[in-house]
């Protein structure tokens, strides 16, 4: 369902027999009016109740006037109700009586957006602007509009152009902070990420936004503090957590990654994250190393026939693809057999290193038991994207 506004207070639903008995010859622009406020003090419930006990009864009083003002708050009623095709059928009756309502062509606007019309949409909120351009909010969900349209250069221009009439617009500020950091733009993102939090100190989207930001530049420290914020707000987000062990580990600070590889693990155990423990890994760490852009996955558990504990993955900063692959893994075949063979014991496990390259080339570096550390491991994953690991058995495909 789409939100257009914070969710509604659960207030008890008035008796709507007599919604408007005390003026039953009012006319509609009062009663309409009486249902627009309602909605925007948050009593939607009421209000919706209000609308359909009477719906006929205003519909044909608004159509029996012809005026468009009418049309206008019958279309904005409908709109709160979230009665879209109601709302944007009366929108054009006031156009077609009016076509200067530049707020008729905003509603439409926003309604042919959230129906997937970004075409019309954009043409309405333009014709919102060129009847009236002081309004920040027809600037932003321009924006809105165009960046879904996936043209960022033009969704700029116009939150730019929202913030020129009001420099604290939360969300241009936000949308346009966003488009800049996609771009590589660190100091435009900063410094609109920074306007946000100026009026939402503690908002966990713009913090993380924030803190991924300053990650991609290399600015632990700062990372570090935005993703802690969100950890502060939201314990259990465990995204920001595994970004703590990650910048943690950027700075050498083990004691630091390993209490937060405690809480993420903590979060898996706990159940309480339904997607963490549906994929059953996070991202222990990623940075730029000589080769490429290295990511690390770590399993929580030894799962499967085909177990592994780490993953790591080096991957082309420019391409985005993967050049290379080594994982630490623990297969059960590989396991039987070595149990079968007293290599381990009844309860012990095999551990291998291996590589794997995207042509399906396979190398196994060597067989451990117990399991190497992360630090060993890493080691010599690192060692295998250089080249210089002793590969103890490979497979080749032929060209």
């Amino acid at each position: 369902m789409k939100l257009k506004f914070a969710v509604w207070a659960l207030l008890p639903v008035f008796l709507i027999n007599g919604a408007f008995a005390e003026a039953p010859g009012a006319a509609p622009h009062q009663q309409l009016q009486e249902l627009v406020d309602l909605f925007k003090e948050d009593q939607g419930e009421d209000a919706t109740a209000r609308l359909k006990l009477a719906e006929d009864e205003l519909a044909a009083a608004v159509h029996a006037s012809g005026d468009a003002e009418a049309f206008m708050l019958l279309g904005r009623a409908y709109f709160y109700a979230e009665m879209d095709a109601k709302a944007l059928d009366a929108f054009e009756a006031a156009l077609a009586l009016d076509p200067s309502l530049s707020r008729a062509h905003f509603f439409s606007g926003l309604i042919q957006r959230y129906a997937g019309d970004l075409e019309s949409s954009e043409q309405s909120f333009r014709s919102a602007i060129a009847l009236d351009g002081t309004h920040d909010e027809a600037f932003l969900e321009l924006g809105r509009t165009l960046q879904g349209k996936g043209d960022p250069g033009a969704a700029s221009e116009a939150y730019r152009s929202a913030l020129a009439i009001d420099p604290n617009n939360l969300h241009a500020n936000f949308h346009l902070a966003t488009i800049y950091a996609e771009a590589g733009d660190t100091a435009g993102a900063e410094k609109h990420y920074l306007m946000v939090i100026e009026q939402r100190p503690d908002d966990v989207d713009v913090n993380y936004n924030l803190g991924q930001l300053y990650q991609s530049s290399g600015q632990h420290r700062l990372a570090i503090e935005r993703f802690e914020k969100v950890v502060q707000q939201t314990p259990n987000e465990w995204q920001a957590i595994a970004k703590l062990v990650q910048e943690h580990e950027a700075l050498g600070e083990t004691a630091a990654r390993d209490a937060a590889i405690e809480k993420i693990y903590g979060v898996w155990r706990s159940g309480l994250s339904e997607d963490l423990n549906k994929q059953g890994f996070y991202i222990r760490e990623q940075r730029q190393i000589e080769q490429g852009k290295l990511f690390v996955l770590e399993y929580f558990e030894l799962k499967g026939e085909w177990a592994r504990k780490f993953v790591f993955t080096l991957q082309d900063p420019q391409t985005r693809k993967d050049k290379f692959e080594v994982s630490l893994g623990s297969y059960d075949a590989t396991t039987r057999i070595s149990r079968e063979l007293g290599s381990v014991g009844p309860d012990e496990r095999m551990f291998h290193l291996d590589g794997y390259a995207p042509n399906g080339n396979h190398y196994t570096y060597g067989f451990f038991s117990p399991m190497p550390s992360y630090e060993a491991t890493r080691e010599m994953a690192l060692r295998a994207f250089a080249g210089e690991q002793e590969i103890m058995s490979s497979t080749q495909v032929s060209d």
